[in-house]
């Protein structure tokens, strides 16, 4: 099983090797072939990702960034690694006009969104990176494989590594409900928490052995975690006892689809995920309800604007907003080049990030500086 996002995303790793998906064709013929390739030298760990420069649609009401990879010091471990493949899972702003990215091989970017100029931060370990959250305009914290998790001070400018209690799963979510309870989800029904701001972390034990992609606690002791096959539990005891969340399901194309995102605020709480599907509580998660879209390609992200517009992101240039009386709009059309795995919502604008190496931000005139 692999983390929400990786069988969508439009660049392919095998056995470390980065080669670009055939368009066309699956993911499992262009893994065949590029293994072919591998043993035939033409796609080999040192060569070059030419990255598509991509060309927004004429009106749209987003700014690209495209990050431009420098060249690491022979003295840090990224340079003994393979070219960036541009795989961005996570995305937050922790203060007004910044945001930071992260994603695969050890990437991590710190971004202004007024300049549109993105940094590269080196990291002290390296890895895959899933999650982030910020509990607090300076303090934020990455997640990712091998049970990885990463802690900042300064707003994403420097990050050192947190002691994890464990080490043979990969970490998708984290959640801070308050500054001193944080809640990691993740590969075969991990779960941590911390009640000391994420300087230490203990292992829960959910019912369930499926993969979590998400967590969110509406406070420090009310939340749900959501993940592969349909599962969905709730807990009101901080995370010792859970229950499922009944839901109706329609039939989609997967059996038993992945739910993928989780976000709330106040009493409304949303979940999101594969063949489009979305759901909203609005009573505090005491029950849901499902959002018709008109699409069916699997949503990675979910949040809500301040103007109360829900904002969904996924696949193939996914990219929808759900307004009053659930009417709903594309918010990016004509884009089907990016997988948008990474969404952050402000209070009148929304960020996303993704594959290949593709991060959005409100154009200049809509604002830089507002939220």
């Amino acid at each position: 099983m692999t983390p929400k996002g990786v069988s969508g995303a439009l660049m392919i790793q095998y056995r470390r090797v980065v080669c670009p998906v055939l368009p066309g064709f699956s993911s499992c013929f262009s893994i065949l072939l590029f293994g072919f390739l591998w043993i035939m030298g033409g796609c080999h760990r040192k060569a070059e990702v030419a990255f598509p420069r991509l060309v927004l649609p004429a009106g749209s009401t987003f700014r690209l960034i495209q990050p431009v990879v420098p060249p690491s010091p022979e003295s840090h471990p990224e340079s003994r690694r393979e070219a960036y493949n541009g795989t961005l899972f996570a995305l937050a702003r922790p203060a007004p006009g910044t945001l930071v990215a992260a994603g695969a091989q050890s990437t991590v970017w710190l971004i202004s969104e007024e300049s549109g100029q993105a940094r590269k931060v080196l990291v002290p370990v390296t890895g895959e990176f899933y999650g982030i959250f910020f509990s607090s305009p300076s303090t934020g914290f990455i997640v990712g494989n091998n049970g990885l998790i990463l802690k900042t001070g300064d707003r994403g400018a420097h990050w050192k590594a947190i002691s994890s209690p464990i080490r043979n799963a990969f970490l998708q979510s984290v959640w801070f409900p308050s500054p001193r309870i944080g809640y990691i989800a993740g590969e075969r029904g991990t779960l941590l928490k911390s009640e000391d701001g994420g300087d230490s972390w203990k292992l829960l034990s959910p019912p369930t052995d499926d993969n979590l992609y998400s967590v969110y606690f509406i406070d420090e002791k009310n939340g749900w975690i959501a993940g592969w096959g349909k599962t969905f539990l709730r807990t009101r005891d901080g995370g010792q006892t859970f229950r499922p969340v009944p839901l109706s399901v329609p039939r989609v194309g997967r059996k038993d689809p992945s739910f993928n995102s989780l976000w709330g605020q106040g009493d409304r709480v949303y979940l999101a995920g594969d063949h489009g599907l979305l759901y909203r509580s609005t009573d505090g998660g005491q029950r849901f309800t499902r959002i018709d879209l008109p699409v069916d390609r699997d949503l990675y992200g979910v949040c809500e604007e301040g103007t109360g517009m829900a904002i969904v992101s996924g696949e193939r240039g996914t990219l929808y907003g759900v307004g009053p009386g659930d009417t709903n709009k594309s918010l990016l059309n004509g884009f089907p080049w990016a997988d948008f795995l990474a969404l952050s919502c402000g209070s009148q604008n929304v960020r996303v990030a993704g594959v290949p190496n593709v991060i959005l931000v409100p154009r200049p005139a809509a604002t830089a500086s507002r939220p």
